[in-house]
């Protein structure tokens, strides 16, 4: 019993006795750490910044009633919904739901609201339990609440900085904006399905021109169409247009198509040179870590001339690196948790400030240095016992 415990505290005695050797595997084991867990929240981070990117190029396809599509030019319409003044039952489109390669669908419906001065305003009316689409592009954040009765306002929204915003008369509160399309969607105001039935309740209450016959419950403008792998948004769109009736589906342009297909491309090829990096920051750690191995070759003689075995010995090595390089990794994390805010871009603060991604990718960056530590260790003492048993030196 008093045999094991000595041998607990002798890693524990070997970095007391020898505290630059030490110092320096450690702060080799802070380094490696801070590059693994920096090169973890790059990654993470340039993989959300992708994937926004890649969500804002909108839908794959819009489905549009044909007596619809025909009030604008084609060379105009927006992956994101164009509005159109006119509108028909979503009962039409219930075919659209046995196809397989159709992922998810979102109804828009658009309301035009003359103003004073008038111009004429798009109120968009969407499902925010089923949007892909303009979620991506809210200044607030994917996912942000929007209570019954509140709305989203369009970059170039006059008053769009107030609280409140006049829409068919009556002050509605500005729950969300959105950032600039570089569209017409600029300019216009959206909803919930159900606010919009009741902004429409109220307009005709106040004897505003608006069509009795719509019902954002059931009625749709746009359908907008994911398909559920990108080499299925032709065959999706012919589908549409060959079998449902009354309706014309125009898919993303070529060139909308190519810039996906590039972003999940340069995703991989970006992850795939960070991944490079890593292993071969890894690697010149490892060779330090060797090199000073070969130094301790005569303190490996001593403790084989006093009899300990090879097994006593590599366990007393790898207890020793085990430990500097768990405490090396847990301060390199820490600096790097703190310095990366100030360096990095939001995408990064974004990372680091939700425990839910930043803790693990803590504990797998500890848990990789460590590991690599005790590989690179029971490397570099196999290397240097066989030197040392032909009476050779390892040379770095």
């Amino acid at each position: 019993m008093s045999k094991a415990l000595s041998l607990r505290r002798v890693p524990l005695m070997n970095i007391r006795a020898h505290p630059i050797r030490s110092l320096v595997v450690a702060i080799l084991a802070l380094a490696q750490a801070a590059c693994v867990f920096g090169g973890f929240v790059l990654v993470d981070a340039m993989r959300s910044e992708l994937s926004l990117a890649e969500r804002r190029l909108g839908a794959d396809l819009v489905v549009y009633p044909t007596s619809c599509l025909n009030q604008v030019e084609k060379k105009h319409l927006l992956m994101l919904g164009t509005p159109v003044g006119c509108h028909q039952p979503r009962s039409a489109l219930a075919r659209m739901s046995s196809n397989e390669d159709i992922a998810a669908v979102s109804y828009q419906l658009y309301v035009s609201e003359t103003l004073a001065d008038g111009t004429t305003r798009w109120i968009v009316g969407f499902q925010p339990e089923s949007d892909f689409v303009l979620g991506p592009w809210m200044r607030e954040g994917e996912g942000t609440s929007l209570p019954r009765g509140s709305i989203v306002v369009g970059a170039a929204v006059p008053g769009a900085d107030g609280q409140t915003l006049s829409v068919f008369g009556r002050e509605r509160p500005i729950g969300a904006h959105l950032l600039a399309t570089g569209s017409e969607l600029d300019s216009a105001v959206f909803v919930s399905m159900d606010t919009l039935t009741d902004m429409m309740a109220d307009a005709r209450a106040a004897g505003e021109n608006v069509d009795a016959s719509l019902d954002p419950a059931t009625d749709y403008s746009a359908a907008l169409v994911r398909a559920s792998e990108s080499d299925a948004i032709e065959s999706v769109t012919n589908w549409i247009n060959l079998y449902v009736r009354k309706v014309s589906a125009v898919r993303s342009s070529e060139a909308l198509v190519d810039a996906g297909a590039g972003i999940r491309s340069h995703r991989l090829v970006a992850i795939g040179v960070l991944g490079a990096i890593w292993v071969v920051l890894l690697g010149a750690l490892a060779v330090a870590q060797l090199s000073l191995m070969n130094e301790r070759r005569q303190e490996l003689a001593v403790w084989r001339s006093i009899g300990a075995s090879r097994a006593i010995v590599s366990r007393i090595m790898l207890g020793e690196s085990a430990l500097l390089h768990a405490v090396g990794a847990l301060v390199g994390t820490g600096l790097a948790a703190l310095v990366l805010p100030f360096v990095g871009e939001r995408s990064v603060v974004e990372v680091l400030r939700v425990p839910a991604t930043s803790l693990p990718l803590v504990g797998l960056s500890i848990i990789v240095v460590t590991c690599v530590g005790i590989a690179g260790t029971r490397l570099a003492l196999t290397r240097v016992s066989r030197a040392a048993a032909g009476n050779k030196s390892v040379l770095i």
